[in-house]
């Protein structure tokens, strides 16, 4: 059977997996939750933030971007979890194999999928912060939002925060595929985004910390003038993480022998 029919099998295998599941309602629901909240702060202390001269929409995507950058690798752990962790807690990984789809197939459909989740739900969450702006609109006029906002520069910056959480992803998902306990995969991830926070107030190869690529990426963002594309070696670094871990993961797959 062709690969690329293969894998499109797979990907719809992997899709059906999460139709009752809660899954598919964390990745809408999720990215909600930090715009949600900003809605309330704008429309309750609005005027009480954004003074006079302040850019209002450089201010919300500065409450946006800072609370993010904390909980979206929480995000990406259960998500890492969620799509690795379903055949061993149903103990079907022998089922999946017994399938007429080669170890290859199987690996990358599930890999995709991972990442389409992730992209999926850096869109909406741009989205939502966007909605939060117009939203003001109409319930705090007045705030600066009816100035002119570029939603491209809100989805370019969403592009380069999923590129830059490739890294810090990638390592999850293999260890998330090693693993059969829930604690681990999300110990070690807790561990690595704290051990970021500590190393990068002064160790100076807190750069090459994969579980900060992402805030690294985002740096100088609330300043006026901040391009986008400007600096990209966080970038960089993330998808050579994930490039490399990606790769381990899909051989460790395929030479494993013990289900």
């Amino acid at each position: 059977m062709n690969i690329a029919i293969q894998l499109k099998r797979g990907i719809s295998a992997e899709i059906f997996k999460y139709k009752k599941t809660f899954t598919l309602w964390l990745l809408i629901l999720a990215p909600a939750f930090v715009p949600v909240i900003n809605f309330i702060i704008f429309w309750r202390k609005g005027p009480q933030i954004i003074n006079e001269g302040m850019d209002a929409w450089s201010t919300l995507l500065g409450y946006s971007i800072d609370p993010a950058n904390f909980l979206f690798p929480f995000f990406v752990m259960m998500v890492a979890l969620l799509v690795n962790n379903i055949e061993y807690s149903s103990n079907t990984w022998k089922l999946i194999y017994a399938q007429p789809l080669s170890r290859l197939a199987l690996y990358l459909s599930k890999m995709k999928v991972f990442i389409v989740m992730i992209f999926i739900s850096l869109m909406l969450f741009g989205t939502f912060t966007i909605l939060v702006g117009l939203s003001m609109r109409i319930v705090q006029p007045g705030l600066g939002f009816e100035e002119s906002f570029s939603f491209g520069f809100e989805y370019a910056l969403m592009v380069k925060i999923f590129l830059a959480t490739l890294g810090m992803a990638s390592i999850q998902f293999f260890i998330s595929q090693q693993s059969k306990n829930l604690i681990l995969p999300l110990g070690i991830g807790i561990a690595g985004l704290i051990s970021f926070m500590i190393v990068v107030r002064g160790w100076e190869y807190a750069p090459y910390h994969p579980y900060g690529y992402s805030i690294l990426a985002t740096g100088g963002v609330r300043q006026e003038g901040y391009q986008i594309w400007a600096d990209m070696t966080s970038v960089y670094k993330s998808l050579i993480v994930a490039v490399v871990m990606f790769t381990i993961a899909g051989v460790t797959q395929l030479r494993k022998r013990i289900i």
